[in-house]
C-alpha cells in the first residue's frame, strides 16, 4: 500500500486554514472599522411614542417635525421634509411625513402640500418629548417605525443625501410597514 503524504498534509492544511485566518483577525481586531454605517443619531431601545401618534403614521414609518409655531426656520424644514418624501421613490407610500405643531391653520406655509405632509395639532405629543428631555426645537426630523419605536433622530443640519441614505437602508433591512 502506497501511502501519498501530501495528501494528508493538503488534507489538514485546508481544514486548518479557517482557524489560521480567524486567529489573524482576532489580532488585528483593533484595525478593523468599529463605526456605525448610520448617519442620524440612534434613539435608545425600546423608546415607544405614544399611540396616538402610531395612529397617527397609519402602520407606516413616520419621518416627524415637531414645533411651537412655523417661522423661516420651520418653513425651510418642513419644505425639506416635502422633498425628501417625494425622493423615496418607490418606497414613498412606506414613508408617512408628519408636522406636530401647535402653529395655527393660518399660519402654514404657502409652499408645502399638505396632502403629502400631515399636520397634527396635539400638544400631548408635544408635550411626551419634553417628557423624555428629546431636543426637538431645532426642528429635527424623527424616524419612527411602524410598531411605534423612535428610532432615530435627524439634526436640521446633515444633508437631504444622508437622511435618505439610513431611511433606504432601514426600510431595505425591515418588511414591516
Amino acid at each position: 500500500m502506497t501511502r501519498n503524504p501530501w495528501l494528508f498534509r493538503m488534507i489538514w492544511l485546508i481544514a486548518l486554514l479557517p482557524l489560521l485566518f480567524a486567529w489573524g483577525l482576532a489580532l488585528m481586531g483593533d484595525r478593523l472599522p468599529l463605526e456605525t454605517k448610520n448617519n442620524g443619531e440612534l434613539m435608545p431601545a425600546g423608546m415607544k411614542v405614544p399611540q396616538q401618534l402610531s395612529s397617527e403614521l397609519n402602520g407606516k414609518w413616520g419621518l416627524v417635525m415637531l414645533s411651537n409655531s412655523c417661522d423661516k426656520g420651520c418653513a425651510e424644514q418642513l419644505y425639506r421634509l416635502q422633498q425628501l418624501h417625494t425622493a423615496m421613490g418607490s418606497d414613498l407610500k412606506r414613508l408617512q411625513p408628519l408636522w406636530l405643531s401647535d402653529a395655527p391653520v393660518n399660519r402654514q406655509p404657502d409652499n408645502i402640500d399638505f396632502k403629502q405632509i400631515r399636520k397634527a395639532t396635539t400638544p400631548a405629543l408635544i408635550d411626551w418629548f419634553n417628557q423624555h428631555q428629546l431636543v426637538w426645537q431645532d426642528h429635527s426630523f424623527w424616524l419612527i417605525d411602524p410598531a411605534g419605536n423612535l428610532v432615530m433622530r435627524f439634526a436640521p443640519d446633515l444633508s437631504g443625501k444622508k437622511i435618505l441614505a439610513d431611511i433606504d437602508w432601514l426600510l431595505k433591512a425591515s418588511h414591516i410597514g
